[in-house]
C-alpha cells in the first residue's frame, strides 16, 4: 500500500506535498455545508490551519498527519488508519488524491477534499467517479495562495469535492471569498 509521504523536489514544501490552507478557503466551505456540530478527521493537518477553522465552527477535530508537525497527532499514515469520525474533510496530498478519497469514503458519511479544479478532468479519475459520485463540486472564484510569504502569486485554481451517503447526484457551486 502506498504511504501519504511523497518524495519531492527543490521546494521544502514538496517533501511531504504540504501545502497549508488558507483559512479563508476552509471558511467558505464551511459556510457553504453549514454542518450540525460533528466529529471530523484533518487527517493531513499539517500546521492545524483548517483545523482551527473546523473548531471555530464548533466541530470536534481529530488532528493527524504522517509528519510531526507540533500540531495534532503525528507519525500517522492516512492511508493504512482509521479514526471514529462523522467526516474527513482535508487538503490531500496531490499526488495521493484519489487514495486519499477512497479511504476517506471507507471512513466517513461525509468527505470533503480540496482539489486542484482540473482533478477530475483525466481519464485515469474517470471510474473513481463514476464508482462515488461526488454531491458537490464547489469551485473556488479566487485563488488561494499557498505559499504565503514566498512572494509567489498564486497559478492554480482550486475546488471543494465533497461526498455525502446517499448523494450521488453531483451538484455544482461557486464558492466567494468572502469571510
Amino acid at each position: 500500500m502506498k504511504s501519504a509521504l511523497i518524495a519531492g523536489g527543490g521546494n521544502k514544501n514538496e517533501g511531504f506535498d504540504y501545502y497549508p490552507t488558507p483559512p479563508e478557503a476552509t471558511h467558505a466551505l464551511v459556510r457553504f455545508l453549514e454542518l450540525p456540530p460533528c466529529t471530523i478527521w484533518e487527517p493531513a493537518c499539517g500546521n492545524g490551519a483548517m483545523s482551527d477553522v473546523l473548531a471555530q465552527y464548533g466541530h470536534e477535530v481529530i488532528s493527524s498527519d504522517l509528519r510531526h508537525t507540533g500540531y495534532g497527532e503525528g507519525g500517522i499514515d492516512f492511508l493504512s488508519g482509521n479514526r471514529e469520525c462523522d467526516a474527513v474533510i482535508t487538503n490531500p496530498p496531490f499526488g495521493l488524491a484519489a487514495e486519499f478519497i477512497a479511504h476517506g469514503l471507507r471512513n466517513a458519511e461525509t468527505v470533503v477534499m480540496l482539489l486542484k479544479a482540473h482533478y477530475w478532468h483525466a481519464a485515469k479519475r474517470r471510474k473513481l467517479f463514476e464508482e462515488h459520485p461526488p454531491a458537490w463540486v464547489l469551485p473556488l472564484t479566487w485563488r488561494p495562495n499557498f505559499l504565503e510569504g514566498r512572494g509567489k502569486s498564486p497559478t492554480m485554481d482550486f475546488q471543494w469535492t465533497v461526498w455525502m451517503a446517499g448523494d450521488t447526484d453531483t451538484k455544482y457551486r461557486l464558492l466567494g471569498r468572502d469571510v
